[in-house]
C-alpha cells in the first residue's frame, strides 16, 4: 500500500506536524510507504491544464489522507481525486471544534458552505476522541460520513525522565504562548501565589512566542508586579530538549481555552508530570489516572489555585505519582496502541469493509 499524505510538514506546524510524524512510522513500521507533502499551486494548475499528468502521478497512491481541513487547494484536488474514484479520508485535527470555528468565523463559514462536499465525498473523517465527535455533530450531518475515531499517540518511553526534587517547586507552562492556552488567566493565578507570599515557587514558560500577545504579556506581568517568581525559555524542538525541561518542573498547568487531544499533556505525563488542566482540553482518562491528572471544571481562578496548592503541598508524594503518571501513559499513548489500528483503518476504506473496533 502506499498513502499521501498532505499537510503539517512544517516543525512550525506544532503539534500536528508530529502527529503526521508518528502516523508515517507506525505505517513504514508495517510496510506502507507514506510520502508527506503539501499541495502547491502546480498541482492545481495541472488539474485544469494538464489532467493527464497530474492522474499518472496520483493513481500511484492507493489512498490519501489530508491533514487540513480549510484548505482551498486541498478542497479542489479532493474534488479532483473523487472524480477520479481515488478515496481520501480527512483527520479533522480539532479545525471543526466550537473555539477553532469562531477563530476567523466568517471565512469557514463560506468555505464550508463552498466546499462542503471535501466533506461529504470523503471515504471517511476522522476524529481523534468522543468529544471532539459531539462538536461535529453541530454543523455536520454525521449520517452521511464514515467517523473513526483514533487518538494521539507518542513515542512514550523516549520521554521518560527520572524525578528528583527541586530547590524550587516549579510550575511548567509548556505549548504556544497565544490566548488559546490561556496564558493571561495563568497571570492571574500567578498572582495569587505572590499574593500569599509562597515560598520557593516558580511559574516557567516554555513555547513558541507571538510577538504581539509576548509585548502583552510581558506588560501584564510588569503590571501585576510577578516577574520574580516568572521565568521564560525559548522554545525547544528536540526530545532531549524537552525532557530537559521536564527534569526543571514539578507540575504542567495548561488553562487553555480548547485543545483536540493535546501532544503536549501526553508528552508531559509520558515524562512523570502530573498535570492540571481545563475542561476545555476535553482530554479523555480513567480513574486511575485520577491522582495526577486534575480537570479545572470551571473558569474560577481558585480552583487552579487550590490545584496547584496540593501538588506543592504534598511535594514529597510526586516521586511516587510520577511512576503512575508513567505507567499510565505507556499502557495508553504509546504508538503501539495504534500500530495496528490504522493500517486497519487504511485498509478498511480501501476495501469497504470498515471492521475495524475504531469506526463508529
Amino acid at each position: 500500500m502506499k498513502i499521501l499524505s498532505i499537510g503539517y510538514t512544517s516543525v512550525n506546524d506544532g503539534g500536528p506536524f508530529n502527529v503526521v510524524q508518528n502516523y508515517i512510522k507506525v505505517l513504514e513500521k508495517n510496510n506502507i510507504n507514506v510520502l508527506n507533502k503539501i499541495i502547491y499551486i502546480k498541482e492545481i494548475f495541472d488539474i485544469f491544464f494538464n489532467e493527464k499528468k497530474l492522474t499518472q502521478y496520483i493513481e500511484k497512491f492507493n489512498l490519501i489522507h489530508f491533514h487540513n481541513i480549510f484548505s482551498i487547494r486541498n478542497a479542489l484536488f479532493a474534488k479532483f481525486l473523487y472524480k477520479k474514484h481515488i478515496p481520501y479520508v480527512i483527520s479533522l485535527h480539532g479545525n471543526l471544534n466550537k473555539w477553532s470555528l469562531s477563530q476567523s468565523k466568517l471565512k469557514k463559514k463560506i468555505f464550508l458552505k463552498l466546499f462542503n462536499s471535501f466533506i461529504y465525498n470523503s471515504q471517511a473523517i476522522h476524529v481523534l476522541n468522543d468529544f471532539e465527535k459531539d462538536e461535529i455533530s453541530d454543523i455536520l450531518d454525521l449520517k452521511k460520513l464514515r467517523i473513526f475515531k483514533l487518538h494521539n499517540c507518542i513515542d512514550v518511553l523516549n520521554y521518560k525522565i527520572e524525578v528528583d526534587s527541586k530547590k524550587k517547586f516549579t510550575v511548567l507552562f509548556f505549548g504556544r504562548l497565544t490566548l488559546k492556552k490561556g496564558i493571561f488567566k495563568l497571570l492571574k493565578i500567578i498572582k495569587l501565589f505572590y499574593n500569599n507570599n509562597f515560598q520557593n515557587i516558580r511559574f516557567l514558560f516554555v513555547g513558541p512566542k507571538d510577538k504581539i500577545i509576548t509585548e502583552k504579556l510581558f506588560k501584564s506581568i510588569e503590571e501585576l508586579k510577578i516577574n520574580k517568581i516568572i521565568e521564560f525559555k525559548d522554545s525547544v524542538e528536540t526530545i532531549e530538549e524537552k525532557k530537559n525541561i521536564f527534569k526543571e518542573s514539578d507540575i504542567f498547568i495548561l488553562p487553555s481555552a480548547d485543545e483536540a487531544d493535546s501532544i503536549s499533556i501526553k508528552e508531559v505525563l509520558s515524562a512523570g508530570l502530573p498535570v492540571i488542566i481545563s475542561k476545555n482540553c476535553k482530554f479523555e482518562f480513567d480513574s486511575t489516572a485520577k491522582d495526577f491528572i486534575k480537570i479545572i471544571k470551571t473558569d474560577d481562578i481558585k480552583e487552579y489555585y487550590r490545584a496547584i496548592e496540593y501538588f506543592y503541598q504534598n511535594a514529597r508524594s510526586l516521586k511516587n505519582l510520577s511512576y503512575k503518571a508513567q505507567s499510565y501513559s505507556e499502557k495508553n499513548f504509546s504508538l503501539n496502541k495504534i500500530e495496528n489500528e490504522l493500517p486497519e483503518i487504511y485498509y478498511d476504506c480501501l476495501s469497504y469493509s470498515f471492521k475495524s473496533k475504531n469506526w463508529y
